[in-house]
Order: structure tokens, then C-alpha cells, then sequence
């Protein structure tokens, strides 16, 4: 008989930027290793397994706990340019907006 594995939600927050905005993922315990991100129309899935030891020194038990986060991206951020970092149990995210659409200054022209 298979066993099922729970599956959670990671807890996350955003930080906007004058190119765009970050995504940090709290996910202790996780590794790179299991961590798979991917973008399929606009459709951004984060998802991964954690392995946690549970029980007595002689005997140890393995919890596997699936996680997984969708994002749908605002077609003004530039998908090209996503870059992925995991530090310390944080995964970032950096989502950008296209160049041509962030914010500028326009100088103002003297007669």
C-alpha cells in the first residue's frame, strides 16, 4: 500500500523594488537539491520535498513532507530575467519588469 505524502504551503512575503519585486519563500530544512521551479504561461510553480528525522537515536523514522506554491506572473514582468536564489531556508525570487515598462525619470526641457 502507498502512502500518501501531506502536502503544505509554504509561508511567503513580497518586497516590491523600483525594477519589479522579490518573492521570499521560508522553506527550513529544505535543500537545493529538492527544490524544482518552473514557468509555463505565466503560471509560476514552486514545489519540493522536505525530509524531516523523527524519533529515538536507535530508531529513526524519515517524515517526508511535499510542498508546493503557484504564482501566476503579471505580463509585465519579464520572464527572461527571473533569477532564483535559496540562502539560509530563503528562497528569492526576483521577478523584473521589462525595460521598457518600469518607471523613469523624464527631464524637463528648458525654452
Amino acid at each position: 500500500m502507498k502512502t500518501q505524502i501531506p502536502t503544505e504551503r509554504p509561508n511567503f512575503k513580497t518586497r516590491a523594488h523600483r525594477e519589479g519585486f522579490n518573492l521570499d519563500i521560508s522553506l527550513p530544512g529544505v535543500k537545493k537539491k529538492d527544490l524544482e521551479v518552473n514557468l509555463a504561461k505565466r503560471l509560476l510553480t514552486i514545489t519540493g520535498n522536505r525530509r524531516e528525522l523523527e524519533g529515538s537515536f536507535e530508531r529513526r523514522e524519515e517524515e517526508a513532507l511535499r510542498f508546493e506554491l503557484k504564482v501566476e506572473i503579471h505580463e509585465d514582468i519579464d520572464d527572461e530575467k527571473i533569477q532564483v536564489t535559496h540562502r539560509n531556508g530563503i528562497l528569492t525570487l526576483s521577478l523584473k519588469r521589462r525595460k521598457e515598462l518600469a518607471p523613469r525619470k523624464i527631464n524637463i526641457l528648458a525654452n
